[in-house]
């Protein structure tokens, strides 16, 4: 499969972001060896017990959470997908230093598809600011079906589309749904563990301290996103013949202040932001399971 231009771009904007959002990070090899979790309760409970499966974590960033994965759930060396060369360079450090195994695989993620075995994942699990990356949703679910075996179940949680239409002042900014076509972003993907609110020294989550690591950073790289409605991400995955079998949406966004004016509220995983005035919806989780074969 030729590479995907808008994906490389993305690549390439990924990789400069990576390092500046784990500078914010302390120590964070002793948090995961001393059992850490960066999954809050709404992936846990929709994924349970991970134990004597194989796990494919997609558009895993820097693998903190494929590492929670084996901390929290029990999961046995998942593996975790990346685009970024930065992510998975990290990753694959942060897990030898943490004593955690787990493999990390630097591709993206349509191509991954491709190349991989199919057939071969209990679950296949995604979370968090992934669709918007996606070029073809046809494609991305059908690779889905495509690697996951008879009885497997595809696990989502991620922010909701209603939450992309607007801009960090809360204007309608975006459309809803695009259809694939793309929107360029100049300022590439951006610090957003910077705009999480937490001052120096305090926990970004239980015993993960912040620091203020690199200041005012600007990406020199632009970034490509693409626009799905809830009917795409949705229809499409109904599409490939596998059946939803969970379906929740959330007033609040975890971890992720999308918006200037929030309301923050601890949680006992981190910090949990609600929009201000009516309610909105701000995240969602899925299940989807393939049919054992007859």
């Amino acid at each position: 499969m030729t590479a995907h231009p808008l994906h490389e771009m993305n690549r390439a904007s990924w990789n400069q972001a990576t390092a500046a959002h784990n500078s914010h990070k302390v120590d964070q090899h002793l948090f995961f060896r001393n059992k850490g979790s960066t999954l809050f309760k709404e992936e846990k409970e929709l994924l349970g017990n991970l134990a004597g499966l194989k796990v494919c974590h997609l558009q895993c960033n820097a693998g903190q959470d494929t590492l929670s994965l084996v901390n929290s759930l029990g999961a046995e060396n998942p593996m975790g997908v990346d685009i970024s060369d930065t992510a998975v360079e990290f990753a694959t450090q942060l897990a030898k230093d943490a004593g955690i195994q787990a493999t990390f695989v630097r591709s993206d993620v349509l191509e991954f598809f491709e190349s991989t075995k199919p057939e071969q994942f209990d679950v296949v699990f995604a979370s968090y600011g992934l669709i918007g990356w996606i070029s073809s949703m046809e494609k991305y679910t059908a690779g889905i079906n495509r690697i996951l075996r008879p009885g497997g179940r595809f696990c989502l949680v991620e922010f909701h589309p209603t939450q992309f239409i607007f801009n960090r002042e809360m204007v309608h900014y975006y459309p809803y749904t695009e259809n694939g076509k793309h929107i360029e972003e100049e300022g590439g993907v951006s610090d957003y563990v910077a705009y999480s609110g937490v001052n120096e020294g305090e926990d970004l989550m239980p015993n993960l301290k912040f620091t203020a690591g690199v200041q005012d950073f600007k990406n020199p790289n632009p970034s490509n996103e693409f626009c799905w409605g809830m009917a795409d991400v949705l229809g499409n995955l109904a599409a490939t013949g596998l059946h939803m079998t969970h379906f929740k949406e959330y007033p609040y966004s975890n971890f992720c202040k999308m918006f200037e004016n929030m309301r923050v509220e601890k949680v006992d995983e981190g910090l949990r932001y609600y929009s201000v005035g009516p309610m909105l919806p701000l995240m969602y989780s899925v299940e989807f399971k393939k049919h054992i074969k007859a």
